[in-house]
């Protein structure tokens, strides 16, 4: 009898672990609000989500028996869990706020020279971008510093088209370890709205205060469910295209035509 019941029971967790869809909220820890646009997904595969407003999140975690499901978000401590205790348990993640003390930058008194680094391009006939809307789709290019350290000012797109819907999107910059992308640099969320008719993104960072000392990359994440998708300029030979399917997915890089992205910096 023991054989029996042990055997159902683990027929019945493999087939909850392949073919089961997990909904649930994820909320702060400290005072049970929930999350908005929270990165939902297995560690390294095409399998994840973003939370909507209202910090739901729906998943297909088919297939999934011992994965790593990884929970986070900009201002929180990440949750890691197998795919098994997430299935059983994730109906309402809670995330700690993580009181992250700002690394300090020494800035020596001198005079700043201003830069537009990365590309400028305007080309409505080269371009690259999200072909499809999948929440947590991420796309960027790698900017070259001239001199640490360097201050980001502003951050600039060429749209050559628009989406069918306006969509929120989520700017990051990440520091470089081996060609991709690393450690997120900033400490707060930087959301981008872009409308149907917009042919440029221009967002002030200078409320962010990011300064960095090495090479970075600068992204543009799709969180929010939408119609349609974006298309930014690009050139041909002006740097790789760094991309990733959805939310915890390996980072990859793919060709030599170059987004339309550039910093607007002192150094």
């Amino acid at each position: 009898m023991k054989i029996i019941l042990a055997l159902f029971a683990a027929l019945f967790t493999g087939n909850i672990l392949y073919g089961q869809v997990v909904e649930g909220t994820v909320t702060d820890a400290q005072n049970g609000q929930p999350l908005p646009y929270v990165n939902v997904g297995i560690m390294g595969k095409a399998t994840g989500t973003v939370t909507n407003d209202k910090g739901q999140y729906k998943i297909d975690l088919k297939g999934s028996t011992n994965d790593t499901v990884k929970v986070s978000m900009i201002g929180y401590k990440p949750q890691l869990m197998l795919s098994a205790v997430f299935v059983s348990g994730g109906k309402v993640v809670r995330l700690e706020p993580d009181n992250i003390k700002l690394k300090e930058v020494t800035v020596k008194p001198k005079k700043w020279k201003k830069a537009i680094l990365g590309n400028t391009t305007k080309s409505k006939s080269s371009n690259s971008g999200f072909s499809s809307s999948r929440l947590g789709h991420e796309l960027g290019r790698i900017i070259k510093i001239k001199r640490s350290p360097t201050y980001l000012k502003r951050f600039n797109a060429s749209i050559s088209s628009g989406p069918v819907d306006s969509v929120k999107l989520r700017l990051n910059f990440y520091s470089i370890k081996n060609g991709l992308p690393d450690q997120i640099l900033q400490h707060q969320n930087i959301f981008v709205t872009v409308h149907r008719d917009d042919e440029q993104i221009s967002i002030n960072l200078e409320p962010y205060n990011i300064y960095v000392e090495d090479d970075f990359l600068v992204s543009l994440e799709w969180i929010q469910s939408a119609r349609g998708g974006i298309m930014f300029s690009s050139s041909f030979l002006s740097g790789p295209f760094i991309w990733r399917e959805t939310s915890q997915a390996h980072w990859e890089r793919v060709g030599v035509g170059g987004l339309g992205f550039n910093v607007e910096v002192e150094y």
